[in-house]
């Protein structure tokens, strides 16, 4: 074997140090990524645990749902879809009791303004949806045409926010052509009938 000089031994030397620290360089790099990629496969196991528990409430959820009603539940994004935007829903509305109108209203919430009509007799309602500022005309003119009988009070009197005169006028100002309506002939209406 030949002889090294002491610079050359010292040169070999720092090379296998050199060589040795880049090694533990290397280990410990890999050692690292390999805890990083231990640590994201333990994340994705938590989250698939916690998917797993609340696929098996859903299930068990539907199944209490087809025993007690005979449907499955729908899913948040079956519900998310078929949403429609919430708006309070102003108008003109009307009670119906079989297949007679029986009432004639308006309200700029006919959501909240229906089901305070618990003293009336109906079983279905309609509305037409209209701006805030017409209501009291549209709603006069189908009381007007309509007469229904329970906007009618106990001695005869027809409801209605504006009168035929009144409506007739306001509609006159915005230069609309208007066919001869006749006067209506004051007439009493049976009373009305109202449900306790």
């Amino acid at each position: 074997m030949k002889q090294l000089t002491p610079e050359q031994r010292k040169a070999s030397a720092a090379k296998g140090v050199a060589t040795r620290q880049a090694n533990i360089a290397k280990r410990k790099a890999q050692h690292e990524e390999a805890l990083a990629y231990a640590n994201g496969l333990s994340s994705k196991v938590e989250l698939l645990r916690q998917t797993l528990e609340r696929l098996q409430a859903q299930v068990a959820m539907q199944e209490l749902s087809n025993r007690i009603t005979g449907k499955v539940l729908l899913q948040p994004e079956q519900i998310v879809k078929a949403a429609i935007p919430w708006h309070t829903a102003s108008g003109v509305y009307f009670l119906v009791n079989g297949d007679e109108v029986v009432y004639v209203g308006q309200s700029v919430n006919i959501y909240n303004r229906i089901p305070q009509h618990h003293d009336k007799k109906f079983d279905k309602y309609m509305y037409i949806p209209c701006k805030p500022e017409l209501l009291n005309a549209l709603e006069s003119l189908y009381i007007h045409c309509f007469r229904p009988k329970l906007n009618f009070s106990s001695e005869g009197v027809l409801f209605s926010p504006m009168t035929l005169t009144k409506l007739l006028e306001e509609v006159a100002k915005h230069d609309v052509a208007l066919p001869t309506v006749p006067k209506p002939k004051r007439q009493r209406h049976e009373s009305a009938e109202v449900q306790p």
